[in-house]
């Protein structure tokens, strides 16, 4: 029977991830904002995304509709679903909100997107 020792396994495990490396996030890239309904908009990435949890972005006149629903339509288009009519508003997004991230991390870049009116 050999017996196997654990002082070289945890040196060659220890070596395998250098802390001193930051890690590459990758940021969720908007490609497009559409608008599906009133109250309901598309967001395409540029690269595949997680819905994690209800992000905080705020939208409407004055900024005062939130998320009340958030649904993965694919890979790289999340739907979200807000509380009141945001169509023809801005999506306000705050950096680095958890709501909406990539495989590796990253974040929704914060900023202001221009939201189009819904066609009637």
């Amino acid at each position: 029977m050999t017996v196997r020792t654990t002082k070289r396994t945890n040196a060659r495990n220890r070596r395998a991830m250098d802390p001193s490396v930051p890690k590459k996030l990758t940021p969720a890239v908007v490609s497009s904002v559409a608008s599906t309904a009133a109250d309901t908009i598309q967001i395409t990435f540029s690269t595949r995304v997680l819905a994690n949890k209800l992000p905080g972005f705020t939208a409407g006149a004055g900024g005062g509709q939130t998320v009340g629903s958030i649904s993965q339509v694919s890979d790289t288009v999340v739907e979200l679903a807000f509380t009141g009519e945001v169509q023809g508003t801005d999506l306000a997004v705050a950096g680095d909100d958890p709501g909406i991230r990539t495989p590796s991390g990253g974040f929704m870049p914060a900023g202001t997107y221009a939201i189009p009116s819904f066609p009637s």
